[in-house]
């Protein structure tokens, strides 16, 4: 059975080759921590609700 990180190399491999992308074998840890970290955002936006009727958001004010 493999690791998750195994795993997760292997699906980037994968989706690297369909997309006929090298990795270089030194990049796939960075590739790979950089993918798990996008993931994490990615479920923090979709675990987000936003009601129907928000209005948008037309500039960005810090």
């Amino acid at each position: 059975m493999q690791s998750n990180t195994e795993q997760e190399t292997s699906d980037l491999l994968a989706e690297a080759r369909r997309i006929r992308l090298t990795i270089p074998e030194v990049c796939l840890p960075g590739v790979t921590a950089n993918s798990r970290l996008l993931q994490t955002y990615i479920d923090l936006v979709l675990e987000l609700e936003l009601p129907d009727n928000c209005p948008p958001a037309y500039e960005y004010e810090p």
